[in-house]
């Protein structure tokens, strides 16, 4: 099985903004088995930023893990979930 972390403040600050971010972030995880999204240090998340990460991360063949993350952006991410729930089979 292949392993990778993620620290994404290590490479977008404290800021997810934007979509397409979201759609990098998985085509390098989709390359590994098992991927640690490390949310440590991110303060904002977009609401664009969560829709494609939500879209993203139920379409990856990776299992995401993720990790500290603050409860504001968890709280973004179970809301976007939430709305996509009649179109992909996903837990919240």
């Amino acid at each position: 099985m292949t392993q990778i972390e993620i620290n994404l403040s290590d490479r977008y600050k404290n800021k997810l903004g934007i979509g397409p971010t979201a759609k990098k972030i998985f085509q390098e995880a989709n390359s590994y088995d098992e991927v640690i999204l490390n949310f440590e240090n991110i303060e904002f998340m977009s609401r664009s930023f969560a829709q494609e990460y939500v879209f993203q991360k139920y379409n990856s063949r990776s299992k995401i893990i993720e990790v500290n993350m603050n409860e504001n952006i968890e709280e973004l991410l179970k809301l976007v979930t939430e709305e996509y729930k009649d179109y992909f089979d996903v837990t919240i």
